[in-house]
């Protein structure tokens, strides 16, 4: 009783957040700070409000409860394959790039605290995403917290489709780059550790052009990441590039070279 009027929605951002968790989690709120410092990237917090915490390390915590969850998920679902196969479903799942993409879906963006600029390769999404599983988790246990996530992804994904996923995406992309005359290049940095331990950042670049970003806890888990998201990528501008194609076509005539 005496929590509940304490987490009680108090202003338009609480309510808006509150709101957006039934809608989009189904669930209710039950600490509502909580889940307002999961939304909040340390961008958002100004010099003169240093209490006021951001997500890092809800963010911290959603990453291995997102990995428990994934974990399970799987072993469950293919019960007859090899830790490998398992191993690297889970890494597709949990990549940035994916989870970048999980998080838009749901409109995370619209309750995110940031100042960042929402750009196509911005991480901000998917990590109040892991923020937000982070305080899921906290708040509701972990139960309850896995029926969200596995309810999330089982309505967004489909884990038939992300199984078919060529397993060598670099190999592939390389292959592509070779038969079209254009340079793919892979530039791998390490990347902080953040608490996490050590992991690696991955762009591919085709003509000098970033067209994927990856990570890993290794370079060839995040060359891979990378690889998938170049694909993705390409696969979503091929359509919008026909579409202004044909649309200058029949305005000006054929388009040579």
């Amino acid at each position: 009783m005496i929590k509940s009027l304490f987490s009680r929605a108090r202003n338009p951002e609480e309510k808006r957040v509150r709101a957006w968790c039934r809608q989009q989690l189904g669930i209710t709120p039950g600490d509502l700070p909580l889940y307002r410092q999961a939304l909040r990237h340390v961008s958002a917090v100004s010099e003169d409000r240093p209490d006021l915490p951001d997500n890092e390390r809800l963010e911290f915590l959603g990453d291995a409860v997102l990995d428990a969850i994934i974990g399970n998920l799987l072993f469950t679902t293919y019960p007859d394959q090899g830790e490998g196969f398992l191993t690297r479903m889970r890494s597709k799942l949990v990549s940035r790039t994916q989870l970048n993409l999980l998080a838009k879906r749901i409109g995370i963006e619209r309750v995110i605290e940031t100042t960042v600029a929402r750009a196509h390769e911005s991480s901000v999404p998917g990590n109040a995403l892991e923020a937000l599983i982070g305080a899921l988790f906290l708040d509701k246990g972990f139960e309850r917290t896995r029926k969200v996530v596995v309810g999330l992804i089982n309505q967004h994904f489909e884990l038939k489709e992300i199984e078919k996923e060529d397993r060598d995406g670099k190999s592939r992309l390389l292959e592509w780059g070779q038969k079209r005359r254009k340079k793919v290049e892979f530039v791998v940095r390490e990347g902080s550790g953040g608490g996490r331990g050590r992991h690696y950042i991955a762009e591919v670049r085709i003509n000098g052009d970033v067209k994927g970003t990856g990570t890993g806890s290794s370079k060839k888990i995040a060359e891979q990441d990378a690889a998938q998201s170049a694909f993705r990528s390409m696969r979503s501008r091929k359509p919008q590039r026909e579409e202004a194609r044909q649309s200058t076509t029949r305005s000006s005539g054929p388009i040579r070279g």
